[in-house]
């Protein structure tokens, strides 16, 4: 795990402790783009310890 992954790894964990805290719409956008964010990412193929082969 390289180190853009570890960084994003601990501010969706707090992101996520803060959207479980808040319960209202803000929370339930947090928790949109926070998706949206990591979906990205793994169709980009850009997290390093998720590393699907090409073959």
């Amino acid at each position: 795990m390289n180190k853009k992954d570890r960084i994003a790894v601990v501010v969706s964990i707090f992101m996520l402790f803060v959207a479980a805290i808040k319960h209202n719409d803000a929370s339930l956008v947090i928790t949109m783009l926070l998706f949206i964010y990591w979906s990205y990412r793994f169709i980009k193929n850009d997290i390093s310890f998720i590393k699907i082969k090409d073959e």
